[in-house]
C-alpha cells in the first residue's frame, strides 16, 4: 500500500516528480509479485495506473487528505485481517487530524469492502481506453 499525504506533498511538478518518484519505486519493490500474477498482470496493473484520472479529488478543494493506492493483497492472504490491519492505522490518522482519506479501485466487488470501513462512494469515471471502471471512494469523518 502506498500512501500520498495532500499536504506534505502538495501540487507542484516537483511534488508530482516525487508522487510519481515513489510509484516507480512501489512497482520495483512488487516485481517479486510477478511469480503470482505474471509480468503481464504487473504490465497491465501499470497501464491501469497511467489512465487513472485524480481529477475527482479537486471535490474536497482545499482540504488536506490522505490518498491510499496500490493496495494489494495475494489470494491465499485475503480474508485473513489483512486489509484491516493496513487500512485501520491510515484511517485512525486521518480521523486524529481532521483530515480525509481517498482512494480508488477498478474493481466493484472492492465498493462494498471499503465502505465497511466507511468509506463512500463519491464518483465512477469511466477510464480511457479500457472497459474499466474507477470507483473514487472517501473516507470523511
Amino acid at each position: 500500500m502506498l500512501v500520498f499525504y495532500s499536504e506534505k506533498f502538495g501540487s507542484s511538478k516537483i511534488a508530482q516528480l516525487n508522487y510519481w518518484r515513489k510509484i516507480a519505486f512501489a512497482i520495483l519493490k512488487s516485481l517479486p509479485a510477478c511469480k503470482y500474477i505474471g509480468v503481464k498482470g504487473l504490465f497491465r496493473g501499470v497501464s491501469i495506473l497511467r489512465s487513472m484520472s485524480s481529477a475527482w479529488l479537486s471535490m474536497l478543494e482545499d482540504r488536506p487528505y490522505a490518498h491510499m493506492d496500490m493496495l494489494v493483497v495475494q489470494k491465499q492472504y485475503r480474508g485473513t485481517g489483512l486489509v484491516t490491519k493496513m487500512i485501520m492505522p491510515l484511517i485512525d490518522e486521518c480521523s486524529s487530524r481532521d483530515v480525509a482519506c481517498t482512494l480508488e479501485t477498478q474493481n466493484p466487488n472492492n465498493v462494498p469492502l471499503y465502505g465497511r470501513y466507511g468509506f463512500e462512494l463519491v464518483d465512477t469515471i469511466k477510464m480511457t481506453d479500457s472497459e474499466l471502471e474507477q470507483y473514487c471512494m472517501v473516507y470523511n469523518r
